[in-house]
């Protein structure tokens, strides 16, 4: 095994050495699948606990990663990211990685998954069923997960890992010459069905039979710029996890809803932005229309799932980087991890979906999508998408202190969510980047469970993920 990994090492350094003498002369190949296919032979059991053990003191966990630097640290990022830092001069910043739990989820959502434990299993429907009829009460139903089965069914449960949410979203096009085609402000907004964590959510829903089939709902609208007020999307989720949910979209100009395929959940929401309703908190679609789960992969990685929330800066705006004008990319922090997942999965449910397979990477720690790699027939990359997340507190010894404040629960405890999304067509070299938000047009605030401002589930549901809530909300 020692030898294996050796030849490993010394195949990727190879690797590389001749793939920066060949980006010298503008003949660069990406490296692609090269070593993660042959690490699948050559896992060890235990790794280096931190960056610098890792790199042999070549990395510190508060440097700069560049491209001076990246391939010190090539093993440990995605062929896209390894590109885009090698070429396009963008920039990552380091931190070190926090040990304790909480700090990885939502409080209440965290609970929850303390609660479970491996008696649970996959019923016919894909769902989840435990022998003894005990009912799954949220939370991650395998946090423990070996295959890549219980796994992805983490993320299509779990979803965003509040009961009821409103994301406000500030955002940006850019085009393939890095500069900002378009602005734009959107919400999303779900309100979970089964699997509640918070009691009082839970609480708060008047009959539970009306939505006894139902897993969620769920809502896209744009507020800004002018042409594009008023487009939305809802969804109703089935528990069935086999069964697409109902999707219809909100046209302003002609005021009419439309029930759309289910293919159209692969497509943009808007021209450029490659990001779709099937990219939602990176796994955006019931676990059974995906099929061919293959775990490729599980080692140390480089993540964003911590010290990302900038309350320091206006409205949680992030700092950019890269591209021809420095402005492609978010400047985002990054920490070393030991137990980064690695899945493949093909889209079975789908006809012609317009790719071979998606590549997931996920945080072991969490169970949250990190990094999404579209592969069309070729095994070329031709879709990315980045994911950050960020306990919504700041670590005064890592961070900037300005307006510090973190957010609290009603467990009095900060509050967890995503932080920003970098979403990228490799064909056409043009990317949609958007943040998390303190508030958007339209007087949206980013909040989680907050019966107080938006009203219980029903409320909720009525007034923004129905056909008659959505038209009354744009008229």
């Amino acid at each position: 095994m020692i030898d294996k990994i050796k030849e490993f090492s010394n195949s990727k350094r190879l690797f590389l050495k001749k793939s920066l003498k060949l980006a010298s002369f503008g003949m660069f190949i990406s490296p692609s699948l090269f070593y993660i296919n042959k690490i699948q032979s050559a896992t060890k059991k235990s790794f280096p606990s931190n960056i610098e053990e890792y790199t042999k003191g070549k990395i510190k966990n508060t440097d700069v990663i560049s491209a001076k630097n990246i391939s010190d640290v090539a093993d440990l990022v995605d062929p896209s990211t390894y590109e885009e830092v090698l070429f396009e001069n963008r920039e990552i910043l380091l931190s070190s990685s926090e040990d304790d739990q909480e700090t990885l989820f939502p409080p209440f959502f965290y609970q929850a998954t303390r609660k479970n434990t491996n008696g649970f299993s996959l019923d016919e429907q894909n769902n989840v069923a435990n022998k003894n009829d005990v009912e799954w009460t949220g939370g991650l139903p395998f946090p423990n997960g070996k295959s890549a089965k219980e796994i992805i069914l983490n993320l299509a449960l779990s979803w965003n890992r509040h009961d009821q949410a409103i994301n406000a979203i500030n955002g940006s096009l850019i085009d393939k010459d890095g500069n900002v085609e378009q602005s734009f402000d959107m919400v999303f907004a779900s309100q979970q069905l089964y699997g509640i964590c918070n009691p009082s959510i839970n609480d708060a829903i008047k009959d539970k039979t009306k939505y006894r089939h139902l897993l969620k709902y769920s809502a896209v609208w744009f507020t800004e710029p002018e042409e594009l007020k008023g487009l939305a999307f809802t969804n109703k989720w089935f528990k069935d996890q086999n069964k697409f949910p109902e999707l219809y979209s909100f046209n302003p100009n002609t005021r009419r809803m439309t029930k759309l395929a289910n293919s159209k959940r692969l497509s943009e929401l808007i021209s450029n932005i490659n990001f779709s309703l099937s990219d939602m908190y990176g796994f955006g679609d019931p676990f059974g229309v995906w099929g061919n789960w293959k775990i490729v992969h599980n080692g140390p990685f480089l993540v964003s799932t911590q010290h990302n929330w900038r309350p320091d800066l206006p409205n949680w705006d992030l700092p950019v980087t890269g591209g021809l004008r420095g402005q492609s990319y978010y400047l985002v922090r990054k920490q070393y991890i030991t137990n980064i997942i690695v899945i493949d999965i093909t889209p079975t449910g789908y006809r012609n979906p317009g790719f071979a397979k998606k590549r997931i990477y996920i945080d072991g720690r969490n169970m949250v999508p990190v990094k999404i790699l579209y592969y069309d027939q070729h095994n070329s990359i031709i879709k990315s998408i980045e994911i950050g997340y960020s306990q919504l507190k700041i670590n005064p010894s890592i961070q900037p202190t300005i307006r510090n404040g973190p957010i609290l629960t009603s467990l009095k405890k900060p509050d967890w969510n995503w932080s920003w999304y970098i979403c990228k067509n490799h064909r056409t070299k043009k990317i949609g980047r958007f943040h998390l938000a303190e508030s958007c047009t339209g007087g949206w605030k980013t909040t989680s469970d907050n019966i107080a401002t938006y009203g219980t589930p029903d409320d909720f549901i009525e007034k923004y993920m129905t056909q008659r809530g959505i038209r009354k909300l744009f008229s």
